[in-house]
């Protein structure tokens, strides 16, 4: 039988990911989960019963060295590929430095079924669009979305020329638990349940479609499971179609965790931020049947408990 392989597997998206599929009978199809992270953080996020599996195979490393590839992906696996460089509200320009060329040539030469690709909504830039469509322009205004849409385009070139079957998925702002801090849910409920001013950068009038991890991750598992291959070199717009202001976000944050929602700071705003960004990912709810079923106040609320649980958990 294939493997289902993941990279990024400690990330964020992966840890979650992991604790959504590791049950499912669904996942019985595949011989093994392999797993790949180089754990950049420096920190094993997979918890110790999925890691215990004898069905599970952790490798820290990084997926971009051919050996790493060679040993590991076969054919007829399917890749999810979660890993990404850091992209937080305190590093927005870092971009991917490895070598994606030789990745996709080494993938298309070991025949996968299928990779799945963590892109970002972000290529589409400055923009005032109430819904994003897939067909939009792609107009990367950072570092990080400029890596991205590279990465795309190499994705396209060997889909055209290699057959690699290739799925790419372009989510706006995710949230959730293991989140790491440098991003704004995670960093605004962390000052907050320390009691300390949330900081905004700009004026807060920032508009974003967030969405919960659960929601990408019940995605992610349709995609890996849908048979055919219709799917194959289309692109996915991931989203609810409901947007809030920076400030609604964070003021709800504080007033859930019990803070004074004045009690924020501003800093000066960052050029080629987007000022808005949402889709109702209309595409993907067609081919996947898939739709978000987490409200953005009932997210939140969740992720806020489970960031208390943590602090309570450390003594703090």
């Amino acid at each position: 039988m294939p493997n289902l392989v993941i990279t990024g597997a400690s990330g964020f998206i992966g840890v979650n990911l992991l604790r959504r599929i590791h049950a499912d009978p669904a996942f019985d199809r595949f011989d093994r989960l392999v797993l790949i992270d180089p754990l950049q953080y420096g920190i094993q996020k997979i918890p110790a019963e999925i890691l215990h599996d004898e069905r599970v195979l952790f490798e820290q490393a990084s997926i971009y060295s051919p050996a790493v590839v060679a040993r590991l992906i076969r054919g007829g696996d399917v890749v999810i590929h979660l890993a990404a460089e850091v992209n937080t509200a305190a590093r927005p320009q870092d971009g991917v430095a490895d070598d994606p060329v030789g990745y996709l040539r080494a993938l298309a030469d070991a025949g996968i079924a299928r990779l799945l690709f963590m892109s970002s909504a972000d290529l589409y830039g400055v923009n005032n669009s109430d819904d994003l469509l897939e067909s939009d322009a792609v107009a990367p205004t950072t570092i990080y979305s400029a890596a991205k849409a590279a990465f795309e385009a190499y994705l396209s070139a060997f889909a055209a020329s290699h057959g690699l079957p290739v799925v790419v998925f372009r989510p706006v702002t995710v949230y959730g638990p293991q989140q790491e801090p440098g991003w704004l849910v995670p960093v605004a409920i962390t000052r907050a349940l320390a009691r300390e001013p949330v900081t905004i950068i700009g004026d807060g009038t920032t508009r974003r479609d967030w969405i919960h991890v659960d929601d990408v991750c019940e995605l992610l598992t349709l995609a890996t499971l849908l048979p055919g291959t219709d799917v194959h070199g289309q692109t996915f717009n991931v989203g609810t179609g409901h947007e809030w202001t920076v400030l609604e976000l964070v003021r709800h944050i504080l007033t859930e965790t019990g803070r004074p929602t004045g009690d924020i700071d501003f800093a000066p705003g960052r050029r080629g931020d987007p000022p808005r960004q949402i889709t109702t990912a209309a595409k993907a709810r067609t081919m996947f049947g898939w739709a978000p079923t987490i409200g953005l106040a009932d997210g939140l609320n969740a992720t806020i408990a489970a960031y208390r649980q943590l602090a309570q958990d450390r003594g703090e």
